[in-house]
């Protein structure tokens, strides 16, 4: 069986024949397998085979990961029969360590082995983790594309908070950022910090949304359901409905720069630049940066304004950047 090309996986419906098919820009496909994936073989829709993934993997990334936790706490505790929860909460250097680990196992390499059942080619180039002469341009262009963001985001964040939600949830979030900020403000070193807060995440969640899921709903839906469908799933995996639109829209951002740049790196860079950029700030000025995350106010216009030229100024280069003759 012959690899399949790079160019030979710009959405094309799963039932497509060989025949060249026009992808992003323009340009022609070729190089389409006749053979069938598992999925098409045995009738699984891969759009169902998808979502099922996403929910499976998130549900046993969080289980598996607490449960290594909890077990690592009982075995080390003088009275293994009484544990208390709170014991997470003090120790949560364990309980982010078994977080990444879970991460790594599900989010990861467990989409690298589900990739192959719906597709008959390369995981690789499914997943598209792959890079040519604009890779490391847009890479660039992304990284500068995060940081210019950031007042609309903060903008976002400050609709979203406009929402009224429930006493409840409320002091759910509270809990989550109060572990956040005792993570990011503790002692350990901030290199390990930057591992576990923005490298992880980066790779394991680009992997899977922009990687695994987002092409198989390019295949079956076309690419602006799977950017918009992938981006709301992303904000809904955060557990943080305080912040999901600010996050769906970062995840639909870096689902269009995955899609014109035909590579999953600049999105696994500018996801990393996002979550090492809070980690940074949280060391540096944490007050400020917790400050930040609760979101009371709005950003100051001439910041609004500056970031939206900037913006547009970036994704017209990384537009242009990733045109195809």
């Amino acid at each position: 069986m012959s690899d399949q090309s790079s160019s030979d996986s710009q959405g094309q419906p799963s039932g497509s024949t060989g025949h060249s098919q026009p992808g992003p820009g323009g340009h022609l496909s070729s190089g389409y397998l006749h053979e069938q994936s598992w999925a098409e073989r045995n009738g699984f829709p891969i759009w169902l085979m998808a979502f099922a993934w996403v929910i499976i993997s998130f549900l046993m990334f969080q289980l598996v990961g607490t449960a290594a936790a909890v077990v690592y706490f009982l075995l080390t505790t003088d009275d293994p029969l009484v544990f208390d929860p709170a014991m997470l909460i003090e120790n949560i250097d364990v309980l982010f360590i078994a977080n990444s680990m879970s991460q790594i196992l599900f989010l990861g390499l467990a989409t690298w082995f589900v990739t192959g059942l719906v597709t008959s080619g390369r995981r690789s180039v499914f997943l598209r983790l792959q890079a040519d002469s604009r890779t490391v341009p847009v890479m660039l262009q992304t990284m500068l594309l995060i940081v210019a963001i950031q007042p609309l985001i903060w903008l976002l964040s400050w609709l979203n908070a406009q929402i009224p939600f429930g006493d409840g949830y409320i002091a759910f979030e509270e809990s989550q950022i109060e572990m956040l900020k005792n993570f990011l403000t503790g002692d350990h070193v901030v290199l390990i910090t930057l591992i576990h807060v923005g490298l992880v995440p980066s790779v394991c969640e680009e992997v899977l949304f922009r990687g695994y899921f987002q092409r198989a709903l390019e295949k079956s839906w076309g690419i602006w359901a799977a950017i918009i469908i992938g981006g709301l799933l992303f904000g809904i995996y955060h557990i943080r409905l305080t912040q999901v639109i600010p996050l769906s829209a970062i995840g639909m951002l870096l689902a269009w720069i995955v899609w014109k740049s035909d590579s999953l790196l600049p999105a696994i860079t500018g996801h990393f630049v996002n979550n090492g950029g809070s980690v940074i700030l949280a060391s540096m000025y944490p007050e400020y940066m917790m400050e930040q995350m609760a979101v009371s106010e709005l950003p100051p216009l001439w910041l609004l304004l500056i970031s939206l030229g900037v913006t547009v100024m970036l994704l017209r280069f990384i537009n242009q950047t990733t045109k195809r003759e």
